[in-house]
């Protein structure tokens, strides 16, 4: 949990990134549950992605959900705060009061993967009560 709290902070607190990049791996095409991000994204892929999403997810930090998203907005169960957000192929956009954030997403097997340039790669599981 701390390691999403400090990422959210992170999204609300700073509006860039100026440290440099590290090289990122090629995506794992060995799984058919994966999105290949580098390819266009079909309609039935994006419904998929959009019906994947929705639930309760973890960071594993701790024994609660991290965040729960619906299909119009993200709930952040500590925070207790709700946030619009938009799919588009195969990216999302988190509308923060004063940030967007933008990241790919897709899946490997069950894990969501978050991708962003500016804040690099973030892994949630589905929260299981």
């Amino acid at each position: 949990m701390k390691k999403n709290s400090i990422i959210i902070a992170g999204f609300i607190c700073c509006s860039c990134n100026n440290a440099p990049k590290k090289p990122k791996e090629p995506a794992d095409t060995s799984n058919q549950n994966q999105i290949n991000i580098a390819a266009p994204v079909s309609q039935a892929q994006f419904n998929t992605l959009a019906k994947k999403l929705i639930g309760a997810w973890t960071g594993g930090e701790s024994e609660s959900a991290t965040f729960d998203i619906s299909k119009d907005s993200i709930y952040y169960v500590d925070k207790f705060e709700s946030y619009k957000y938009a799919l588009k192929h195969d990216s999302i956009k988190i509308f923060y009061p004063d940030f967007v954030y933008t990241a790919k997403v897709y899946f490997i097997k069950d894990t969501l993967v978050m991708n962003s340039k500016d804040f690099d790669v973030a892994k949630f599981w589905k929260f299981k009560n």
